[in-house]
């Protein structure tokens, strides 16, 4: 991992920390909220290039190297801070977003369609679904807290707002368990049957 990497993972710790003193800050809620937002937007820009990375180990199929491991095993651990943060938004400033754990492991051929078809809800639902890919097989204490929170025996499962769902579910299926989580179903045309 690149110095600027480990600068940026720093800041983001930092981010973390100071949102958890918000709810006993003397800001206005509306303040507390764009401070959220903020970091919520930060994480996002820092979480794409440590991505891209990860795909280009993938692809030339360099998975072993210790720099790919450790690179994601930081990418999930951020990725992990950004879902706590979206829930933290979402109790705190009523963000009419849904989050999804999306746990998979390697060699796991229904995990590449239940990956296929969350990437399809996301084009949909855009910035209000949250979708988490967790790669179970690397070796990150953090999964392991929570593959024994939410008992994940089998691939794929999703963690869709506390429902835990075992094998593929299709775009119809999660479509029906989605859109009940939104505020406002109206603004998807999948929820109000557009």
């Amino acid at each position: 991992m690149s110095k600027t990497q480990r600068a940026d993972y720093g800041s983001l710790q930092f981010q973390y920390s100071y949102i958890e003193t918000l709810e006993n800050n003397d800001m206005s809620n509306e303040e507390k909220c764009g401070v959220l937002a903020a970091t919520l937007e930060n994480n996002l820009k820092m979480l794409s290039p440590a991505l891209e990375k990860i795909e280009a180990y993938e692809t030339s199929g360099d998975i072993e190297k210790e720099d790919y491991i450790l690179l994601k095993r930081e990418y999930t651990i951020a990725n992990l801070r950004y879902w706590i943060l979206a829930e933290k938004s979402k109790k705190m400033c009523m963000t009419d977003t849904v989050s999804v754990l999306y746990f998979y492991t390697k060699n796991c051929p229904e995990c590449n369609d239940q990956g296929y078809i969350l990437t399809q809800m996301k084009k949909v639902f855009e910035d209000s679904l949250l979708v988490f890919p967790i790669d179970t097989s690397i070796h990150e204490p953090a999964v392991d807290v929570l593959i024994r929170q939410y008992n994940i025996t089998t691939y794929p499962t999703l963690v869709i707002e506390k429902k835990r769902l075992h094998e593929v579910k299709d775009k119809n299926e999660l479509t029906e368990i989605i859109c009940p989580l939104y505020f406002n179903k109206t603004n998807y045309a999948l929820c109000s049957g557009g």
